[in-house]
Order: C-alpha cells, then structure tokens, then sequence
C-alpha cells in the first residue's frame, strides 16, 4: 500500500502537497457558540416551567368555575366584545413603553411588575419576558402585552387589573374570564394542551350544524400553533384570539398613519 506522502505526490503530479493550517478558535468564540447552543434549551425548559404553572392555574380554575361556554359560536360572537375591552390596555401599554418604541423590553418590564406589585425574582422576571415574546423579535409588542396580562391575571388574581386600572377592572376580568373560558372549553382533557382532535370535536358538536370540513379545522389548528409542536397553550391560544379580534390589525393601521 503507498504511503500517504506518495499518494500525494501522485494525485498532484508529483508535487508536494500543499498543507493547510487553520487556528483554533478564540475563547470568546467557543463561548459564543456555546450560548448559541445552550439558548434554545434554555427557552425550552423556561416554556416547560411556565407552561406548567399555567395548567395548573388553569386544571384549579376549572375545578372551581362552572363552563361559560357551550359552543365554538358562543366564543365567536364574543369576539367584537374581546376588542371593545382590550382596546383600553393599549394606554397602559404606551405608559410602561418608556422609549416609546412600540416594544417592552426587560427593563421596562421589570417596571412593569414592580407597578403591579407583583412578586417576581429577576430571573423569573427575565423568564417571564422570554415565554411571552411570541414572535422572538427581542421584546414584547401590544398583542404580546395583552397575554402577558391575562396570564398574569391567571396566575395572581384579579389584584393585577385593579393596579392597571382601578376604573377598568372590572371589564378586563370579565373579558380576561371569557378568554381563559374559551381556552378551557377546548381543553378537553384539562391538562393546558389543546390538541387538533379538541378543535375538530368541539367544531362539530353542534348537531344541527353541517360539519365543518377537516382542512378547515387543520387550518385553525395551525394558525393557533405557532411553535408547531402540535399542542397549543393558553399563550398561542391567547395570541391568536386577539389577532382574529383584529386588535393587532387596528394597531398597527394607526402606526401607520402616525407621522
């Protein structure tokens, strides 16, 4: 068998193979794409954690309310009503937008808790910021605001809306009552995951209703599932909710017509 150093030779006519040296990388450089790595992970188990909190805020609620709902119909006619009551958080989101940049960052939201006087380590508060930026664009947007309040109204009761707004209360716990119903009237196995064969049950139910075609349900499902893992959470659910409402739809058309 030929040695390496004469099989170079012949691939290159005889010549002596040219060898190339490359450096290691920096420190720096290893660690930067260690955190790369370590990021996704690290979201995923702050998602787990929250999802986990939030379910069983959700399987206590159930237990102690009766249904609000009976039918895919009842939720939607109540969608003029979510837009009319969440309409009014948008001044409370232009007063914790410090820079006015249309986006919550961790400073701002750390702000936030503390006017709501609601108990969060800072880490928890950094967590918090993560799991509700849906879109992963580095900040929390109006929509994204909205479900940060309902969850937090979820999980901390309904001292949360009387500090973003004594004369409002009141109507932001009943449309925040209505919006955690409507996710329980899918979840028909309670446990904070609603699955497609939930949504294509509860659209058919109505035996005096033609039954809804599959792809329109698999296509309700996926708007509603934005990380595609095939479950949706109360925080999709939530976020779609207010787009189908058309309240991002009215914000960003007054963002655009503002000089």
């Amino acid at each position: 068998m030929p040695s390496s150093l004469h099989l170079g030779r012949k691939l290159t006519g005889g010549a002596q193979p040219t060898q190339h040296f490359t450096s290691f990388p920096s420190p720096a450089e290893m660690g930067a794409a260690a955190s790369i790595c370590v990021e996704p992970i690290k979201r995923r188990r702050v998602e787990k954690e929250l999802d986990n909190k939030v379910a069983e805020a959700l399987r206590e609620r159930a237990r102690s309310r009766q249904r609000t709902f009976r039918s895919v119909n009842s939720i939607t006619m109540r969608l003029p009503r979510f837009k009319e009551g969440l309409r009014d958080i948008k001044d409370v989101f232009d007063q914790y937008d410090e820079d006015s940049n249309g986006t919550i960052d961790n400073e701002e939201l750390r702000s936030c808790m503390n006017k709501l006087q609601i108990q969060m380590s800072e880490k928890e508060i950094d967590h918090v910021h993560r799991y509700c930026d849906i879109d992963s664009r580095n900040g929390i947007q109006f929509q994204e605001f909205v479900v940060l309040l309902c969850l937090m109204y979820l999980l901390f009761g309904p001292d949360v809306t009387r500090r973003v707004s004594e004369f409002e209360s009141a109507k932001l716990n009943y449309i925040f009552d209505e919006l955690i119903d409507a996710f329980l009237f899918f979840d028909k196995d309670g446990d904070g995951k609603m699955k497609r064969k939930d949504v294509t049950k509860r659209m058919n139910e109505a035996s005096h209703q033609e039954r809804t075609p599959s792809h329109i349900t698999a296509q309700l499902f996926k708007e509603m599932d934005l990380d595609r893992n095939g479950k949706v959470n109360l925080k999709e659910f939530l976020f779609s909710m207010i787009r189908w409402a058309g309240l991002d739809t009215e914000d960003e058309a007054s963002n655009e017509n503002s000089p």
